[in-house]
């Protein structure tokens, strides 16, 4: 096996990698939406975008595999950023750099690969947008010239993310290490303790702005009884789903955390009541569209949505008091019925 070289310019292209804020971060739609299409446009069984950091490759985007992140040494895209051109390899099997390279011989059984090199806004390579397959393929001029643009549209993607000012200056304090263990290892969204980081720093923003802050929890509607009845891989397939129709209707900048076990946590900052509330009427949409697939089994999942709002400087809410508001709504709908959105509002003769 021919480990990955490392590039002349390793320690400036690791630096530029890191203040792009982008390692162990949660899932973004924006670069999910590129993979998808790649995964679909050459019907692979996997689909990544690799990142490739000092010691390891890590998955930002991740279709098709059980794992976030493998050892650099063994990466095929550790060996693809090394030049600008597309780097395919149509049967590693028969070719001695790879042939027996764990990745390879044993999971996932990297046979076929085809990596984009991807530039970041500093000009270095900072990963790929890479296709796998488990058996050999041929890769076409028509295939390359695709791939290729699908990497243009992942770097137009990198230029123009976004990150909430709170997400910002967490991860800006938090080394990669730290920031894994804020985050939900089979959802890959912020964690209970993150998001409440993430909440409690909004809050204080919204107060030194003078604007509002929308907070939104978010309970699945009878899932011990998904658990009970069709196990808990099934469940497991259910929240999965759930957090990617989540984030495939909020907005680059808000936030998302499990809060519990099938409840969730949506913080929506500079964001009113008059705009949260038709948002979490589309996300409701969105979860009840069209069944859940877990395994063979098609389940039909609902919601429960409770909505709070704090704006300055009609009333400006502690944090703790944002998310009693947001719970008071979410118990009231589940009272009305579920699969609903409830606004707080305040009781009869509330001061």
């Amino acid at each position: 096996m021919l480990p990955a070289p490392i590039p002349n310019n390793e320690s400036e292209r690791i630096a530029s990698l890191r203040r792009m804020l982008i390692l162990s971060t949660p899932d973004e739609e924006a670069i999910d939406r590129v993979t998808r299409t790649a995964q679909r446009l050459f019907n692979t069984p996997i689909a990544l975008l690799s990142l490739i950091d000092s010691q390891r490759q890590w998955f930002k985007s991740c279709i098709g595999l059980p794992v976030r992140e493998t050892g650099r040494d063994v990466s095929f895209c550790g060996h693809a950023i090394m030049d600008d051109a597309l780097f395919v390899v149509e049967d590693a099997t028969a070719d001695p750099r790879f042939a027996d390279n764990p990745l390879v011989t044993g999971d996932p059984h990297v046979i076929f690969y085809a990596g984009r090199p991807l530039h970041n806004a500093d000009g270095h390579r900072i990963g790929t947008l890479c296709i796998i397959d488990h058996q050999p393929r041929p890769f076409s001029d028509k295939d390359r010239d695709a791939l290729n643009d699908l990497g243009y549209w992942m770097e137009t993607v990198f230029a123009n993310r976004e990150l909430s000012e709170a997400e910002k200056a967490m991860l800006e304090e938090l080394d990669e290490a730290r920031r894994t263990s804020l985050l939900d290892p089979m959802l890959n969204i912020w964690n209970r303790g993150a998001a409440m980081q993430m909440l409690d720093r909004e809050v204080q923003r919204a107060f030194r702005n003078k604007g509002p802050l929308s907070l939104l929890m978010v309970d699945i509607d009878h899932f011990k009884a998904i658990n009970d009845n069709l196990g808990h891989p099934a469940g497991d397939a259910v929240l999965i789903e759930f957090a990617k129709r989540m984030r495939s209707l909020t907005r680059a900048y808000d936030v998302i955390g499990r809060y519990g076990g099938d409840e969730f946590m949506i913080i929506l900052p500079e964001t009113d009541a008059s705009a949260a509330l038709p948002l979490a009427q589309r996300l409701l949409k969105a979860i009840t569209l069209a069944p859940f697939i877990a395994g063979e089994e098609a389940i039909n999942v609902t919601a429960s949505l409770g909505l709070a709002t704090s704006h300055y400087p009609d009333e400006t809410l502690e944090m703790t008091t944002l998310i009693e508001r947001a719970d008071q709504a979410l118990l009231a709908a589940k009272r009305a019925g579920r699969n609903q959105v409830m606004l707080y509002t305040a009781p009869p003769g509330a001061a």
